[in-house]
């Protein structure tokens, strides 16, 4: 059965004069649904309504606000099946790893609302006189998510903003929006109308209209470098502020000493084809000491071989297509100039029995074998399931040849030896730096999670989330003599 979503924009269900059909990307000739195709007047009504409902928002206690994110993200938290169902059929990922995102999403809005003290005052009352620094929030903000995993990257944005005392409009992505719609539609009825706003459409169009809009204060964007570098200029003009959580080309690097248990490579595995490697912080290079690389060839081999790519509907499939026809022809043209280039590529996997390869976005998973630094398949985010393997034989190179790239997201540094590993990884150019690790698997709770360099400003986890959607303001009362 086919699902039609609509935008959300002042507590009411908003269509559209056309929509865009979703296609499951595992079975392209399947129509999962429909949602609308929003303009830039669609994008100007959900400004306004949340600039109408800032005034009673930000006059609500934090201790209210908390409450209400707390109930919002427990309504989210319990991955209810038909969205989990709905988010593998438009997305493509397994039924497994929907369930992660969506309770992800959810357990992400209930940490805010569990942490009104992140939006406290500051007093200071000494001989001078008394001081507050209040925490006020900026007004409208903007939220852009990506079509990888948007009901995680809607939640980050969700929650600091809210708590922190904003209003918020979501422009959902062009591909796979529509779990997202329906879950933000609940989230939006439990609160204030125009508090939330939910708006589709393409970027050029209805995003590049939110982000120009004079009376938005704050944009929050995930997603590529190029385009945020777009969004920072056009924001530019009316000096909004930004939190952009672009593109990353994490290198892993693995030490002489590295354990390279089942356990290990189980999670370096995950952590470089989960989502099809569709994930921002999912391995993009992987440096192996030259004294273990070719056992760390031969395991990782016999493993990536054992995933199962297909319908992520189906119960044996590990490993989904790729989300859109965008994606799949870049890296499919990638793939295709790496084995010109004469990289010795290793194609594994199967497909799970019946699936139609020439109806869906499908690529087994690969490997590259050592090739140099400035291939392409090394040096530029891939967002695909090609992981290229090149050795190393000193601390010193590794951690060198990790740097030299103009992204600076995620890394990782595997050793026995977690002292060894740390002092590696304080030199890491890198945001999010994890020691024996790497992925959504071994992100903390609490880490403020985003990137140096090319990889964007801001963050979007943590209470240093929230300080991103705050203004400071000083009230003072001088003591005279």
């Amino acid at each position: 059965m086919s699902v039609t979503a609509h935008m959300t924009i002042g507590g009411k269900a908003v269509f559209a004069d056309e929509t865009v059909s979703v296609a499951n990307p595992a079975r392209l000739s399947t129509e999962v649904g429909r949602y609308p195709a929003g303009t830039v007047e669609h994008a100007e009504m959900a400004v306004e309504a949340a600039s109408a409902a800032f005034p009673q928002w930000r006059s609500t206690p934090v201790e209210e606000r908390a409450a209400l994110l707390v109930k919002a993200g427990a309504l989210i938290a319990d991955a209810r099946p038909e969205w989990v169902e709905l988010l593998t059929a438009e997305n493509g990922k397994p039924l497994g790893e929907s369930v992660v995102e969506i309770a992800m999403g959810g357990h992400a809005i209930v940490t805010y609302g569990s942490h009104p003290e992140w939006v406290g005052d500051r007093v200071v009352d000494d001989e001078q006189g008394r001081m507050v620094v209040r925490r006020q929030p900026l007004g409208v903000c903007v939220g852009i998510v990506p079509w990888n995993s948007p009901m995680i990257l809607s939640s980050l944005k969700i929650g600091p903003a809210l708590l922190a005392g904003n209003t918020l409009v979501i422009k959902v992505p062009e591909f796979g929006p529509l779990t997202t719609m329906q879950a933000l539609a609940e989230i939006a009825a439990l609160l204030p109308p125009g508090v939330l706003n939910v708006v589709s459409g393409l970027g050029p169009e209805v995003g590049r209209a939110l982000v120009t809009h004079p009376k938005v204060r704050k944009v929050a964007f995930t997603g590529s470098t190029e385009t945020g570098r777009l969004i920072m200029a056009d924001a530019a003009g009316h000096l909004a502020r930004l939190t952009l959580e672009l593109g990353g080309n994490d290198a892993a690097v693995l030490l002489d000493d590295v354990d390279l248990s089942e356990a290990t490579i189980a999670r370096l595995v995950t952590g470089t084809f989960l989502d099809a490697g569709q994930i921002c912080i999912d391995i993009k290079r992987l440096y192996v000491h030259d004294s273990r690389y070719d056992e760390l060839v031969d395991k990782l081999r016999t493993a990536v071989d054992q995933l199962v790519v297909g319908d992520g509907a189906r119960p044996e499939v590990t490993m989904g297509p790729i989300n859109n026809s965008r994606q799949y022809e870049k890296v499919t043209k990638l793939l295709a100039e790496t084995k010109e280039a004469g990289a010795d590529c290793l194609q594994l996997g199967t497909y799970a029995e019946g699936t139609d390869v020439d109806n869906g976005y499908f690529m087994l998973p690969h490997l590259v074998l050592n090739p140099p630094d400035d291939m392409s398949i090394v040096a530029n985010e891939q967002m695909s399931p090609i992981l290229p393997i090149m050795k190393f034989s000193s601390d010193e190179e590794a951690l060198a040849r990790a740097n030299s790239t103009e992204y600076g997201l995620g890394a990782s540094v595997w050793s026995a030896d977690e002292q060894r590993a740390f002092a590696i990884a304080d030199r890491m150019e890198a945001g999010m730096t994890f020691i024996n690790g790497h992925s959504l698997g071994a992100l903390h709770p609490a880490t403020p999670a985003g990137g140096t360099k090319q990889s964007g400003c801001g963050y979007e986890i943590s209470a240093e989330a929230v300080d991103g959607y705050i203004q400071l303001q000083s009230i003072t009362t001088k003591t005279y003599a």
